[in-house]
């Protein structure tokens, strides 16, 4: 059976893009005992900390978040979203449907346009000062000041 995914993770991934939008971060999975189709689990507006908070002990997530980069230049501030696209692969998943996961990577991405990618297996590995880290050597020159990871400022 070929890998699908599901017309509501594309409706999510609009609604964390778009600019109007209160959605801070996206999370996908696979439906109970299937690994060939990718559905939208949920999303809420709290940030990296938040999507922390709902990543399950032993299930595959695939999912993105909202930071926002600050440049302070004393009469200018600019203000740009960068996404950050996570692969979540628990230990404790069984390792057929770590190996599944795995080969979705290329299909999602073609979706999931974002900044900069993280693979973890453990909520520890997703820090703001590796994400900062990783946001830091992937920019040009250029660089902001700081990044908001939730209560984002207008």
């Amino acid at each position: 059976m070929a890998f699908t995914i599901a017309p509501e993770v594309n409706d999510a991934w609009r609604r964390l893009t778009q600019d109007s939008s209160d959605v801070s971060w996206v999370a996908f999975g696979y439906p109970e005992g299937s690994s060939n189709q990718l559905v939208f689990r949920e999303e809420g507006t709290g940030g990296m900390p938040e999507f922390i908070s709902k990543l399950p002990e032993n299930d595959v997530i695939w999912g993105a978040f909202k930071v926002v980069g600050v440049d302070d230049r004393g009469n200018t501030v600019s203000r740009r979203p960068k996404y950050i696209f996570v692969k979540y692969l628990p230990s404790g998943v069984p390792t057929m449907k770590r190996a599944r996961a795995g080969g979705h990577k290329g299909a999602i991405k073609q979706i999931i346009d974002a900044h900069i990618d993280i693979e973890i297996e453990d909520i520890s590995e997703l820090t703001e000062d590796i994400i900062i880290q990783k946001l830091r050597s992937s920019g040009g020159a250029h660089q902001p000041n700081s990044y908001e990871f939730s209560n984002y400022s207008k």
